[in-house]
C-alpha cells in the first residue's frame, strides 16, 4: 500500500465526497455499470484520483464500492442540472476542487518537509477557489429566485386586475358542474 494511500486513510478522508448542495439522496446500489460510469467521470474530471481508487479497491472493497456509489450519485445529480448550465458548471467545479483539496490533504499528512510549503500553497488556492465558487453559486441562486419572484409578482398583478372576471368564470363553472350532476 502506498504511503499516500495510507496517509489518506490515516486522516480519515473520503476523497470522493459529493458537494454539500448535491448530496441529498441515499446512495444507489453498486453495479458494474455504475462503477464504469463513475470511473469514467473521475478519469475525465479528476484523474489524480484514479490511482487512489485502484489502491482502495485492492485494500478495502467496501469503502471502494461506497466511493464509487457516491461518485455515481454525483454524476446523476449533475445530469439533472443540465437544464441550468451555470449551476452545473459551478457544482462540477466545486466537486473537482474539493477532491483535489482532499488529495492534497492526504499528501500533507506525510510529506517531505520541502514539499509541505508547496502543498499548503496549493491548498490555500483551492480554499479560495472553493469559497469563490460557493459565492458564485449563491449569486446564481439569488438571481434565479429574483426572476421567479418577479414573475410571481407579475402573475399576482394580472390575477388582481382580472379578479372580477375570474370570480364570474369560477361561479359559472361551479353552476355548470351543479347542472351536470342533476338527474
Amino acid at each position: 500500500m502506498s504511503r499516500l494511500f495510507r496517509s489518506l486513510l490515516a486522516v480519515g478522508c473520503l476523497f470522493l465526497i459529493p458537494t454539500a448542495s448535491l448530496a441529498a439522496d441515499p446512495l444507489p446500489r453498486f453495479t458494474e455499470e455504475r462503477e464504469a460510469a463513475a470511473l469514467h467521470f473521475v478519469r475525465k474530471h479528476c484523474p489524480e484520483l484514479v490511482p487512489l481508487l485502484d489502491e482502495l479497491k485492492k485494500a478495502n472493497r467496501l469503502t471502494y464500492e461506497s466511493q464509487i456509489r457516491e461518485t455515481f450519485q454525483v454524476t446523476e445529480l449533475l445530469a439533472d442540472l443540465q437544464d441550468d448550465p451555470k449551476r452545473y458548471d459551478l457544482e462540477l467545479k466545486v466537486w473537482k476542487a474539493e477532491n483535489k483539496a482532499l488529495v492534497l490533504v492526504a499528501k500533507l499528512a506525510a510529506p517531505k518537509d520541502e514539499d509541505r510549503k508547496a502543498i499548503e500553497e496549493q491548498l490555500q488556492l483551492l480554499a479560495k477557489e472553493l469559497v469563490e465558487l460557493e459565492a458564485q453559486s449563491l449569486e446564481h441562486r439569488v438571481g434565479l429566485l429574483q426572476s421567479e419572484l418577479s414573475a410571481a409578482k407579475d402573475d399576482l398583478v394580472k390575477f388582481r386586475d382580472n379578479f372580477d372576471r375570474s370570480v364570474k368564470d369560477r361561479f359559472e363553472a361551479l353552476i355548470e358542474k351543479a347542472r351536470k350532476k342533476k338527474p
